[in-house]
């Protein structure tokens, strides 16, 4: 019985908003589908702010885009050259309160660790990205002050927009594709 081997297993995957994770042990294969949607994470090229397409959990929180741009963006060939101004050792939590706004939660000492020419990016990062891929929601205010688009200070609890930092986008704001997709109808087998 040990030395039996299990068969291979088989995955179709359609091309749509749907990916699956396909997980054997024993005897039991478990199949877990995950819903994903297409969201724009901001990240930094020579000095400007530019979306890229990532894929996102359908039902992710604020806080959870908070951790993508943390981490930087994926390594990958179309990725070159981006980067993140937010800290990846610090906790930051992002919610929303029911009003249309995200409240942001920086840490005390957030703006120390990072370069005074990179603040203002860091804070056009996170209000970028979840301005533009929560619904419903249309300002974010920070529990600090935080840097304007400018470099200006701007005062804890100030309601901030897209509009705000629409200046440090890259002239070209059309977002890079970071995912592969297959036009739809095909299908993709995977072999475990």
């Amino acid at each position: 019985e040990l030395t039996d081997t299990l068969p291979p297993t088989t995955t179709t995957m359609l091309a749509t908003s749907t990916s699956a994770a396909t997980t054997t042990s024993g005897l039991e294969t478990t199949t877990t589908e995950v819903q994903a949607d297409a969201g724009l994470l901001y990240y930094i090229s020579s000095g400007k702010l530019s979306p890229l397409v990532g894929s996102l959990s359908s039902q992710y929180a604020p806080s959870q885009l908070i951790a993508l741009l943390q981490a930087g963006p994926i390594d990958d060939p179309i990725s070159i050259g981006l980067r993140s101004a937010i800290p990846t050792d610090v906790a930051i939590d992002a919610s929303q309160d029911g009003t249309g706004v995200a409240q942001v939660v920086l840490p005390e000492g957030f703006f120390d660790t990072i370069p005074v020419g990179d603040q203002r990016l860091a804070v056009a990062q996170i209000v970028m990205t979840l301005l533009g891929n929560i619904p419903g929601v249309g300002q974010v205010a920070f529990n600090l002050q935080v840097s304007g688009p400018a470099g200006e200070l701007i005062p804890a609890g100030q309601l901030l927009s897209r509009a705000d930092y629409q200046t440090l986008l890259a002239s070209s704001t059309t977002p890079t594709e970071t995912t592969s997709s297959l036009p739809a109808g095909t299908t993709t087998t995977v072999t475990l």
